[in-house]
């Protein structure tokens, strides 16, 4: 398994509904993913706002990425490659 630190902004199409965010596709770079399922999701609070942070997968790579409020920005953090 390798883990690969990233740390850039990413483009995401999610849904919200019933007060649930749920994150759909997002573009980094040139390449569109799409997210085949969401593994957990968590919410940390603190300072001015908030941050939604999602581990999904795609195909067989898992992502790791957030969402800052205070920004209004998404997040990838890191790719889990098995």
């Amino acid at each position: 398994m390798n883990i690969e630190k990233i740390g850039e902004p990413i483009r995401v199409l999610a849904s919200f509904s019933a007060g649930q965010c749920q994150p759909l596709r997002f573009r980094w770079g040139q390449r569109e993913y799409r997210v085949d399922a969401v593994n957990g999701k968590w919410i940390d609070r603190g300072g001015e706002g908030y941050s939604l942070h999602y581990s999904v997968q795609v195909g067989s790579e898992t992502y790791y990425i957030h969402f800052v409020s205070t920004d209004v920005q998404w997040w990838l953090d890191q790719v889990v490659v098995a």
